[in-house]
């Protein structure tokens, strides 16, 4: 039995599943996520006007950038709800929010997003 729960552990540390995570950050346009985290948001955001969300916030994928530098893909429901959250606050490119939800990688299957 115990050779059976430390075999079930040691998969789900390996897959990298992480079960209902709750995880505060910036939402960013996801093509322009890593280039944020290597350079900085300001940088970015100078250098590539695309990335900005003010002019035009609707796109095909956002993702969360945490404090210590880790980026996530939201999923569909995710990009919904990021989409809604969008149209109703004036600073799009500083929107902060808790996003909870099941972590795979670098992705994450949204369960709820509020913002801070």
């Amino acid at each position: 039995m115990h050779k059976t729960l430390r075999m079930v552990c040691l998969a789900a540390a390996l897959s990298g599943s992480i079960s209902a995570a709750e995880l505060q950050g910036t939402i960013v346009d996801w093509a322009c996520a890593k280039d944020m985290v290597q350079n900085g948001r300001e940088k970015t955001l100078h250098d590539n006007r695309a990335c900005s969300l003010m002019k035009d916030y609707t796109r095909p994928s956002y993702g969360l950038i945490t404090q210590d530098k880790k980026f996530y893909k939201l999923d569909d429901p995710g990009n919904q709800h990021i989409l809604e959250l969008l149209r109703n606050t004036p600073d799009k490119d500083n929107l902060k929010v808790v996003v909870n939800g099941d972590v795979t990688g670098n992705a994450i299957k949204v369960n709820y997003i509020s913002m801070l």
